[in-house]
């Protein structure tokens, strides 16, 4: 059996509680013997448990007392007295006390054995909770460079800045474009245009010398997000197209443009 098998048994807390036998008490300090982890868990374990005892020891009722008492002296007497009565006698007294203990024992088991596993719970809990945390820091920060790479691209001395205005169409339509030649990139800023209506999409076009070359569907958003980089592009184009985009522009639903250069 392996230690994590082991510790699934229960042993190491019976054993605490000095509920094992001989041959069990051996199987314990064996594999405490082999993993000092198990020697330590059982030093915290009656560490744990002397000061549950203490910090909620409560003496027992007075009536309960006497009820005990009665019960032993009732056994003392169907045998004859304590002094008298022989060997039966004391061994019948001894096994009531015996009893009594065995169940206080029982209760402080208990109670041990619950607040150790609320104590596991809560710390899993944190666990889980520490690791969302983590990944939530990790998603931030990730985001984080992202969006100072694209502020640097935008600010970069060979990047033209291309202010696309609305047509007939949609006058108060508004985009910017960020062009680089030289890395070969590009961004546009959608966060002026209006919601495309249900079933539509917008589409970036770039013109080269007449012929129009998509740049790809673009978002309605407020962050700038990236295009597909056309060279030679003499302006840029944004279409109202069906979802999903179009192969060629719908020049009749042309919503803004803005010239390069």
């Amino acid at each position: 059996m392996d230690k994590d098998k082991f510790l699934q048994t229960g042993l190491l807390e019976q054993y605490v509680l000095g509920l094992t036998d001989e041959e069990e008490n051996e199987t314990v300090e064996a594999y405490a013997d082999a993993y000092p982890e198990i020697k330590q868990e059982i030093q915290t374990m009656r560490s744990a448990l002397d000061e549950y005892a203490q910090q909620y020891a409560v003496m027992p009722p007075k009536e309960l007392k006497k009820r005990v008492m009665k019960s032993l002296d009732g056994e003392a007497k169907q045998d004859g007295s304590l002094r008298s009565g022989g060997r039966s006698s004391f061994s019948r007294v001894f096994s009531g006390v015996a009893i009594v203990l065995l169940g206080i024992l029982g209760v402080l088991a208990a109670s041990f054995y619950k607040g150790k596993t609320a104590a596991q719970e809560q710390y899993h809990a944190l666990e889980a909770e520490f690791q969302r945390f983590k990944e939530d820091c990790a998603s931030e920060k990730a985001r984080l460079q992202q969006t100072q790479h694209i502020y640097a691209f935008m600010n970069a001395p060979k990047t033209l800045v291309v202010p696309l205005g609305g047509t007939a169409m949609e006058p108060e339509a508004r985009a910017i474009a960020y062009y680089n030649a030289e890395s070969q990139k590009a961004y546009i800023n959608t966060s002026n245009l209006p919601a495309p209506p249900k079933g539509k999409t917008y589409q970036l076009w770039a013109d080269v010398e007449g012929e129009m070359i998509s740049m790809g569907v673009i978002e309605q958003q407020p962050e700038p997000q990236p295009v597909q980089y056309v060279d030679h592009a003499e302006s840029l184009n944004i279409t109202l197209e069906p979802e999903g985009g179009s192969e060629e522009p719908t020049v009749e639903l042309l919503l803004a443009n803005g010239l390069i250069g």
